[in-house]
């Protein structure tokens, strides 16, 4: 599961690993691959060239729809924050927005912001109170409606990999816990960018697999020999379809045409998610709070740029 973000139940293809094992990396096309965890339902393949990570029975695009139209992720209580209630009982994800507004103000002007994605409006909400001509795409019906009544703006109910958009008309694009759950990043990455203005500015967060908490559910797994799968399955949740490491993901966005132009970690936070018990949620805190000093906590954010 992912600590930051909701978690809808899925219908994990019944598809084997060896009928789908991908030959090549889906990103680069290096056949460098290795396989980096097996669990019960999927395997996690890694390629050695760009290092990036992949699910291996990967979802067709009806089971991404299915997943994030239906009413268990709409009514998740991870969206249930109203406009006048999230900034108290969701302080931590509400610092994290205000902090990448402030990153995003020191390199462009306050103009028109698309976040795709965007749930219930919570980020939308933030940046349109701080100025920002905001659009929203949500891919949920219900969670379009929320997002609508929240901000008072367009909130474009579809796919960002279908909705028809005019090119270099945004000053910022946010992606907020998106990218490790579509299909085809390389597609997503290069849209972002020829969405964008000239000297505009993307957003991603994502989780890390360089991140302290990642490295620690390595170890377990690898010292246990695959016996210990927790929490390196709740770090590779079933509903993702890659995972990226930062040094793999920058490179990545590099290639799509936009330059990098910083790159943190942030807290995960997990209030409402489901881990097995409060030690786990304890350690888990514990350890974010240790990464801090190193700048390796479990989401990392990506700030890149379209040169000019």
């Amino acid at each position: 599961m992912n600590l930051g973000s909701a978690s809808p139940k899925t219908c994990s293809p019944s598809i084997s690993m060896t009928d789908t094992a991908m030959k090549e990396c889906p990103l680069c096309g290096s056949s460098n691959l290795r396989t980096a965890y097996r669990f019960d339902r999927f395997a996690v393949l890694k390629c050695r060239g760009c290092d990036g990570s992949w699910r291996s029975n990967m979802y067709s695009l009806g089971d991404i729809t299915a997943m994030y139209t239906g009413d268990e992720y709409s009514q998740n209580p991870y969206f249930s924050y109203n406009a006048e209630e999230f900034k108290a009982a969701a302080r931590g994800r509400f610092a994290n927005y205000v902090g990448a507004l402030s990153a995003i103000a020191s390199k462009v002007k306050v103009g028109r912001l698309l976040d795709v994605g965007c749930g219930s409006g919570a980020f939308l909400n933030v940046a349109q109170q701080r100025g920002w001509d905001v659009t929203g795409i949500e891919l949920s019906p219900e969670l379009s409606q929320v997002s609508r009544r929240a901000v008072k703006a367009e909130v474009i109910n579809a796919a960002f990999e279908s909705v028809a958009l005019p090119e270099e008309s945004y000053d910022v694009v946010t992606m907020w816990d998106i990218i490790e759950h579509v299909l085809d990043p390389v597609f997503c990455l290069r849209k972002v960018e020829r969405l964008l203005k000239p000297g505009g500015m993307a957003l991603f967060c994502t989780p890390d697999e360089d991140s302290l908490l990642a490295r620690a559910g390595l170890f377990l797994y690898r010292m246990s020999g695959g016996g210990v799968s927790y929490p390196a399955l709740a770090l590779h949740p079933t509903y993702h379809t890659y995972f990226f490491s930062r040094s793999g993901f920058k490179t990545l966005v590099g290639k799509s045409g936009m330059q990098v132009v910083r790159c943190y970690s942030q807290e995960a936070f997990f209030e409402h998610s489901q881990l097995p018990s409060p030690i786990a949620k304890w350690g888990i805190w514990a350890i974010e709070k240790i990464s801090a000093l190193a700048d390796r906590r479990y989401e990392m954010v990506c700030l890149a740029q379209k040169p000019r």
